[in-house]
């Protein structure tokens, strides 16, 4: 497959960064063994609001694109569910839905993986495929900001995978 070049693919990079991520949705259905102990009933949890920054970033050396990146807001609710929304620049919220996925802890407190999908429309409304975000999260230790790294699959609409890009993403708490 050959992927557009310049700027289109850091537009589409983006474009599809700003779903930031998503814990392994198969995964999610099978019962979590957790084999450490609990943390702290205190302890800060990704639980609540962020304002979210994502950049594109190359996957295979982990550098991450020199552009702004784009802004969306993401919301880790009780229970292990997160709602997302992000729009690239120059797009429209028209071409995307709201992303929708899974959360949860990893060992220790600061760890977390979510995964999340959404669905990509072109301008005149038709379906053209859809994008998961599979992520690997930590909050820092004050538990108002984290940085992710993510892989973001993009699907055509027969669902069959068309490129997968990577992105870096960092929050900060909404209060």
């Amino acid at each position: 497959m050959t992927l557009p070049k310049g700027t289109a693919v850091i537009a589409l990079a983006t474009m599809a960064a700003v779903t930031i991520t998503a814990s392994v949705v198969s995964g999610h259905k099978a019962a979590v063994q957790q084999s450490w102990a609990s943390p702290p009933a205190d302890a800060p949890t990704i639980v609540g609001v962020w304002r979210t920054r994502v950049r594109p970033r190359n996957c295979e050396t982990g550098e991450v694109a020199p552009v702004s990146g784009l802004r969306g807001l993401f919301t880790f609710h009780e229970g292990g569910t997160a709602s997302e929304y992000g729009i690239g620049p120059g797009q429209t919220p028209a071409l995307r839905s709201p992303g929708h996925g899974l959360w949860r802890r990893e060992p220790g407190w600061q760890e977390y993986r979510y995964a999340f999908t959404y669905y990509r429309y072109d301008a005149s409304g038709a379906f053209v495929g859809s994008q998961r975000v599979t992520s690997a999260l930590v909050l820092d230790a004050s538990g108002d900001a984290f940085t992710s790294n993510s892989d973001v699959e993009v699907f055509d609409a027969s669902d069959t995978l068309i490129m997968t890009v990577c992105a870096t993403a960092a929050g900060t708490r909404f209060e």
